[in-house]
């Protein structure tokens, strides 16, 4: 690339003063021959080469740009890619606590309904001795005062 470019440039030395005297022919309004017709377009062409060979250098540097920075991105996707592992680990680690939660929640509800019916037995077996000692509270009642009426009356 850059060795033509000095090759080039010696080239245009070689043939600028051609193209000076070309270029004052013109501007004096005499006509060109075929041979500075030529000599023209070898200077346009190697002008065109020139800006072609710029282009294609500022293209190139795009590119490695472009390549950096596709590198770049491809590094940031590989972070990303273990911090979404990093948190699905995170997100089974909760998962599993929350099961565990679960069995516990579900053990204390267990053990809450076998002692809501033990309560429930303590309190029906309250309720019918309690009942008992009332009925038997009033029948006792009932014969003492009845046995004072028959002792009053005679």
């Amino acid at each position: 690339m850059k060795k033509n470019i000095k090759i080039e440039n010696q080239l245009l030395e070689m043939i600028q003063p051609k193209i000076q005297f070309i270029e004052n022919k013109f501007s004096n309004g005499e006509a060109l021959t075929e041979q500075d017709v030529s000599t023209l377009l070898i200077k346009s062409a190697f002008v065109q080469i020139n800006h072609l060979d710029d282009r294609r250098d500022a293209i190139a540097a795009d590119v490695a740009q472009l390549r950096l920075d596709f590198i770049d991105l491809a590094g940031k996707f590989e972070q990303l890619g273990s911090r979404i592992d990093n948190l699905e680990n995170r997100l089974d680690k909760l998962e599993d606590r929350i099961l565990a939660l679960e069995v516990r929640f579900e053990a204390f509800e267990a053990r809450f309904e076998t002692m809501e019916a033990r309560l429930q037995v303590s309190i029906e077996k309250a309720i019918r001795t309690n009942i008992r000692w009332t009925l038997g509270l009033i029948t006792f009642s009932l014969t003492l005062i009845k046995i004072v009426e028959l002792i009053v009356q005679k």
